[in-house]
């Protein structure tokens, strides 16, 4: 039911993440993709269409016999040409970053695959004959991200280029929402009126913390940082000789996974004691399930419910990103 704090009822998208892990799984590739085994996998996009790229990254980096590029820009590296697999994804179809970039892949020779609602990206996509993966139009980006990362692996999949993510994909549709709202509400209200600064406590988590950052921006309309561990130990670590009443006004979380090293823990341990001590709080959560992809969802689903109540504890709509239409306005009318 829509609230008068909630009306587009951002709430009930971002609890219906796990049910769309499963829909998004399930989505056709269309034409079938070919068999391939690319040199190297590219995905474009940004904001929200472009998070999925960097959870892939993650998730396949221990098994992957290729590596996983994440683009944001309008330009491809130099290296992507015939045996890249470019993954170009624009919820509207109409990112214009991301249309550069994939009209220089199709004239780089690179196999490509398409995911989005429509807009000229599906145009383009039927026009050159490109595998598309045309998912549910209608919401807001960020909260189509299990429609615009889930695919990514099927595709992958279907080439016969990795290994099938069923049992991974079944066990994330099993998360479920109810379980995180007391923590998430709870967190929430400790963050109002504080920045918050999300760590990840190992790289896996890295798109996880920025993830949580995102969520924060849109979503709650607030100021918010993320950075990971051990790359922070060896600059930010630093920044936190700040002055005490900016420290307190910082609000740090730190997102462990349950198969971090202990190497790392420690990291996460000592660094406590020695910078982040001085920060106004700080609050600790850990991955749940038993494969990678349950264990990154789990932490985006709280992430997301967690902005959400902050949204309502600060009065906001959680759903309009005014600052971005309007510079997406100004942007069309420049030549």
């Amino acid at each position: 039911m829509a609230s008068m704090q909630d009306p587009s009822r951002m709430l009930e998208l971002i609890e219906r993440l796990p049910r769309m892990v499963a829909d998004a799984w399930a989505l056709p590739v269309d034409p079938p993709v070919p068999a391939m085994q690319p040199a190297s996998v590219v995905t474009l996009g940004l904001g929200g269409s472009g998070i999925g790229g960097d959870l892939l990254r993650s998730l396949l980096a221990g098994e992957a016999p290729f590596p996983v590029i994440g683009v944001k820009d309008y330009h491809l590296p130099a290296f992507v040409g015939p045996g890249s697999l470019v993954l170009a994804c624009s919820y509207s179809g109409a990112t214009e970053e991301t249309l550069a970039a994939y009209d220089q892949a199709a004239a780089s020779g690179a196999a490509c695959v398409v995911i989005t609602s429509g807009g000229a990206l599906l145009a383009r996509a039927r026009g050159r004959g490109h595998a598309a993966v045309v998912v549910p139009a209608g919401l807001p980006p960020r909260a189509a991200l299990a429609y615009l990362f889930i695919p990514m692996l099927a595709v992958l999949h279907r080439m016969g280029a990795l290994r099938s993510f069923e049992a991974e994909v079944h066990e994330a549709a099993r998360l479920d929402a109810d379980r995180y709202r007391g923590k998430a509400e709870g967190l929430a209200g400790r963050l109002v009126e504080r920045i918050p600064v999300v760590y990840s406590a190992s790289p896996f988590l890295e798109p996880v913390a920025q993830r949580w950052k995102d969520q924060f921006n849109e979503n709650a309309k607030t100021f918010a940082v993320w950075n990971t561990f051990p790359e922070l130990n060896h600059n930010e670590t630093v920044g936190w000789g700040l002055d005490g009443a900016l420290a307190r006004l910082i609000h740090v979380i730190i997102l462990h996974d349950r198969g971090q090293s202990a190497r790392l823990s420690q990291r996460v341990t000592i660094t406590k004691e020695i910078a982040f001590h001085r920060a106004g709080g700080m609050d600790e959560f850990t991955s749940e399930g038993e494969s990678k992809l349950s264990r990154l969802l789990s932490l985006i689903l709280l992430g997301d419910l967690v902005s959400w109540h902050l949204a309502i504890k600060r009065d906001t709509d959680p759903t309009p990103v005014r600052v971005i239409d309007e510079l997406k306005r100004r942007l069309a009318a420049q030549p």
